[in-house]
């Protein structure tokens, strides 16, 4: 199968991606999985930050993790080799940035943005050569078109300059924009690049980049407790997490359309991306 037909799970202490069967008929099989245990380049103390993972970007041939226990990693798939290695207290989200550097949104207790130089692991974590404060920050996109990285916070989304200089380490705030709802949490990019889909506490929006505004999503808007949205870069059926009323996490993969849900017994789920 292509990788169309993947989804990428995390939440608890491991990472693991699930090749669905388009018509259905088939149950989700587990094609490939990690810890931080099987990546040597991770020291043995920080392997324990990686204990509730809540982040699982695909990136090429690898995938960007992060951990609200604190750790942020970079996985090369084919062989699970740790690329990129540091600790950011609550650690939500991430992306790479031009230049090779990283930006990690370190959540509440951090209540920061922060940009590392993209190295290989040297035994213990990465120090951020740059950073912005943001409130319980939860999501962070580089938005190629814009040539701006966009991050979400508890209460607003900003959209930062990185400056001139590659290697640089000044940020700065080009807009300032505050959320419809409070508690924002999960940021992602559609198939239309300049439209992100923002969750908060209580809602799901359609953000459209181009004049800085919030719709509430057609049907998700109001489904609390969001922890994530995903659009499948062809097809543009969308995957989704929701909380329980009780729980942070779910046993349930959620699907818009006419695909069934996929219950998986046993799993704290957090976060669902399609891979590409």
């Amino acid at each position: 199968m292509s990788a169309k037909d993947r989804l990428i799970c995390c939440g608890g202490a491991e990472v693991f991606i699930l090749e669905i069967d388009p018509d259905q008929t088939k149950a989700p099989e587990l094609v490939w999985s990690w810890k931080a245990e099987d990546s040597p380049e991770i020291p043995e103390a920080g392997k324990r930050s990686f204990a509730t993972t809540d982040e699982c970007k695909p990136i090429g041939g690898s995938l960007l993790i992060t951990s609200s226990s604190g750790g942020v990693a970079l996985i090369r798939r084919s062989d699970k080799r740790c690329q990129f290695y540091t600790e950011a207290k609550n650690a939500h989200s991430a992306c790479l940035l031009p230049g090779d550097r990283v930006a990690v949104a370190s959540s509440f207790g951090g209540d920061e943005l922060l940009v590392y130089k993209l190295a290989r692991p040297s035994g213990s974590p990465a120090k951020p050569v740059a950073r912005i404060l943001l409130r319980g920050a939860h999501g962070a996109i580089w938005d190629e078109e814009s040539k701006r990285l966009w991050a979400l916070g508890s209460d607003e989304l900003l959209l930062v300059d990185l400056g001139d200089e590659p290697t640089g380490s000044t940020l700065s705030v080009d807009q300032r924009i505050e959320l419809p709802t409070p508690g924002g949490h999960d940021l992602s990019q559609s198939r239309e690049t300049f439209v992100f889909f923002v969750t908060t506490n209580e809602h799901v929006y359609r953000f459209d980049a181009r004049d800085a505004r919030f719709t509430p999503h057609p049907i998700l808007a109001d489904r609390p407790k969001g922890k994530s949205v995903s659009e499948h870069p062809q097809t543009s059926e969308i995957v989704y997490h929701q909380g329980t009323p009780e729980n942070w996490w779910s046993d349930r993969i959620r699907f818009l359309g006419d695909r069934e849900d996929i219950q998986i017994p046993g799993r704290r789920l957090y976060k669902v991306r399609w891979d590409r």
